[in-house]
């Protein structure tokens, strides 16, 4: 537990006398927590998309995140983005963070991608 953190000595006596020890301290790494879930997004081809996540735990935190369960290479921050989406992105992506004490997986988010239909040149332009 983390209250358990701090320092310790050992008195040890007897009827020849006390003898103390040297400080031990005892530190207690707490593994990482999801503060924060990726949430799910609808974006337009050629928008950017933006995930981002928080979480907590001892220090240094290393973050992965993966689409569709597969490791998105330098995709190592709280923040992913995609700039600019395309029909290839769409999927599912969370992301993974850990420590010395553990990993901690966030909730998955949706990404949806919107094809872009182009503008018919054989309809008259809309009126203003």
């Amino acid at each position: 537990m983390a209250s358990d953190a701090g320092n310790y000595r050992c008195i040890a006596s007897n009827t020849a006398g006390i003898a103390t020890s040297a400080v031990a301290t005892l530190t207690v790494n707490a593994p990482p927590v999801i503060g924060t879930d990726p949430q799910s997004l609808t974006r337009n081809v050629g928008e950017t998309a933006r995930f981002i996540i928080s979480a907590t735990g001892t220090a240094p935190l290393n973050y992965q995140w993966q689409k569709n369960g597969a490791n998105i290479g330098s995709a190592n921050s709280t923040i992913y983005t995609i700039n600019p989406v395309a029909t290839g992105d769409t999927g599912n992506y969370r992301c993974l963070a850990g420590n010395m004490a553990g990993t901690a997986t966030s909730a998955v988010a949706v990404l949806t991608v919107n094809a872009v239909t182009p503008p018919n040149p054989r309809l008259p332009p809309p009126r203003a």
